[in-house]
């Protein structure tokens, strides 16, 4: 209630409640209604985001080995190419990203980089979009070289025989 509106003093001594109470009170009572339902209305949207990926995974044909020739897994020099940084700066990234509940690669032998985790990283924590888009960029630029079989590259049955 505007206490201080011209309306208000007018009317107060007739006992009369003036237009602009009387919106005043259904503009609060409206809001306190609305409150609650934009709260719903975010978690409602996080719910819902939430579970567009898990379809898209569900979705998703292939395997580990299909990962690993279209890009999906990396080494941690092939990830530290596409993000411009050191191999030492991936592992750093590794165990800041571990220790948050959010690993971004898995260790056997040598550590295994998930890309869309790595480019999810990079984008949260390096530089924000752009420069996920810029180590996307990166990744389709050196994919072709990577993914080929030693074997196939240009030039490696001549070292391999000299």
């Amino acid at each position: 209630m505007h206490e201080n509106s011209f309306l208000d003093k007018q009317h107060r001594d007739g006992g009369e409640r003036s237009v602009i109470d009387t919106v005043t009170d259904d503009q609060t009572a409206l809001a306190a209604e609305l409150d609650p339902l934009a709260s719903e209305h975010a978690r409602l949207a996080a719910d819902a985001a939430r579970l567009s990926k898990l379809v898209r995974q569900l979705g998703r044909v292939g395997d580990a080995l299909d990962d690993l020739r279209n890009g999906g897994l990396l080494t941690t020099s092939q990830a530290a190419t596409i993000c411009d940084v050191t191999d030492q700066a991936i592992r750093d990234w590794i165990e800041e990203a571990a220790s948050r509940g959010e690993p971004i690669a898995e260790k056997r032998t040598t550590w295994i980089v998930s890309t869309p985790r790595l480019l999810a990283y990079v984008e949260k924590r390096c530089g924000g979009f752009p420069a996920r888009v810029k180590a996307q960029n990166r990744l389709r630029e050196h994919w072709p070289k990577w993914s080929q079989a030693p074997e196939l590259r240009t030039g490696a049955k001549e070292r391999a025989a000299g």
